[in-house]
């Protein structure tokens, strides 16, 4: 799967939430952002009143002389030019991604050779992810138009009402790495990317499953399936310290998690031993309970976990074959039951913890209601090869001073 990079944290906002931190798979909800790394909806330069890290003017240096970066090309991607200015950016966004996940900070780029060229070729392949939608609107004839341009410039207008003054929002800019063009750019591919969403993704689009061949296959219960689940994981049983635990009945199930999973990882091997042995005893407890008859939906609310499932009117829906993002576990477990049957015992994966599962009928008035969003779920991994395939064809040519750009060269 495509890694979700967003066209700034600070520009384009990502879809994200289910099985209590991992991206959401229910049919129900929008997954644009498993597809692209540009999300849907425009967002705007963060206007929030903390205290922010001073930004370094823009300058490129190479062989000790500064270079005039004033309509720069760094590279063409498949014909597209990169500016210098766009380049910066996803410089940043890259290195922020490398100290956030490993640790990586400039000055680390700079003490080895090998992981600066590494993440020169990441920064490209950010880039590149962010231009997929933009090179399949070329090749499909899709283009951006006057209602479009309207509507970008309004998400502009809007995001600039929210300043005091021009020099807020421009401050704002630069503490993002972002000048207004490399922003309104961002803007137009977030448009362009719905588009082709809705162009060759959905609504009977060219890479799109027919509704008649998506109706066969949910009628299909060897193949396809709609389930609900309590999910109890290790952490849930963790016990919290005072300041945390006060505020605790007042917090959404997803800070609960939050606040759980920190307390669990800041436990010794013995602590989280205990902690999924007391989180087991629940597991078979709702189990037991589950097999005498009590009402599966109240148990989710009681003792489940799933985010995904705070609303537990529809549960999940998944093809056999195409699970990407469910625990295996729980897959096979659910492919075994007849539906509305419970599963005999408590399934553990050791990512989530554990799982009573309940195997439900496919509801068809549902499907027919979220057709075009089901389709487009279930298409996800055709769709990510559509992308990767496009990626992987893209040519890259760079400037003449490419090869000796150091981790010093960009600030």
């Amino acid at each position: 799967m495509i890694k979700k990079i967003s066209a700034v944290v600070l520009a384009l906002t990502l879809t994200v939430c289910s099985f209590a931190g991992c991206s959401s798979k229910k049919d129900s909800s929008s997954s644009e952002s498993d597809v692209s790394a540009v999300s849907s909806e425009a967002a705007g330069p963060d206007n929030s009143t903390a205290e922010k890290t001073e930004v370094p003017d823009p300058s490129f240096t190479v062989d000790g002389e500064k270079i005039d970066t004033a309509d720069y090309v760094m590279c063409t991607i498949d014909g597209i030019d990169i500016t210098f200015d766009e380049f910066r950016f996803y410089y940043y966004y890259t290195l922020n991604s490398y100290t956030t996940n490993y640790g990586i900070t400039a000055d680390s780029l700079k003490e080895n050779e090998d992981t600066f060229k590494q993440f020169m070729d990441d920064v490209i392949l950010c880039i590149k992810q962010e231009l997929v939608t933009q090179k399949l609107a070329q090749d499909n004839d899709i283009e951006l138009d006057d209602d479009d341009k309207k509507t970008i410039d309004s998400q502009l207008e809007n995001v600039k009402s929210n300043y005091e003054s021009e020099e807020a929002y421009q401050n704002d800019l630069k503490q993002g790495y972002l000048t207004e063009d490399v922003y309104y750019t961002m803007l137009e591919r977030a448009q362009i990317y719905s588009k082709v969403v809705d162009t060759l993704f959905k609504n009977d689009g060219k890479y799109a499953t027919k509704k008649d061949d998506f109706l066969k296959i949910v009628k299909d219960t060897d193949q396809y399936c709609r389930e609900i689940h309590v999910m109890i994981p290790y952490y849930s049983q963790v016990d919290l310290d005072d300041s945390t635990a006060d505020s605790f009945d007042s917090m959404t199930l997803s800070q609960k998690a939050s606040a759980k999973q920190s307390a669990y990882s800041a436990l010794d091997e013995d602590g989280q031993a205990a902690a999924k042995e007391k989180a087991k005893k629940v597991a078979d407890e709702v189990l037991e309970k589950a097999k005498n008859g009590d009402d599966f939906e109240k148990l989710v609310e009681e003792y489940g976990w799933d985010v995904g499932l705070e609303d537990t009117t529809n549960g999940y829906y998944f093809e056999k074959d195409n699970t990407s993002g469910y625990p295996e576990e729980l897959v096979d477990a659910v492919f075994k039951l007849k539906e509305n049957q419970v599963c005999d015992k408590v399934v553990e994966n050791t990512t989530y913890g554990y799982f009573i599962i309940k195997r439900l009928k496919v509801d068809m008035d549902y499907v027919n209601e979220n057709l075009e969003t089901m389709i487009y779920s279930y298409d996800q991994p055709a769709i990510q090869e559509v992308y990767n395939d496009v990626i992987d064809k893209m040519k890259v040519t760079y400037c003449d001073n490419w090869d000796k750009i150091t981790a010093d060269s960009i600030t």
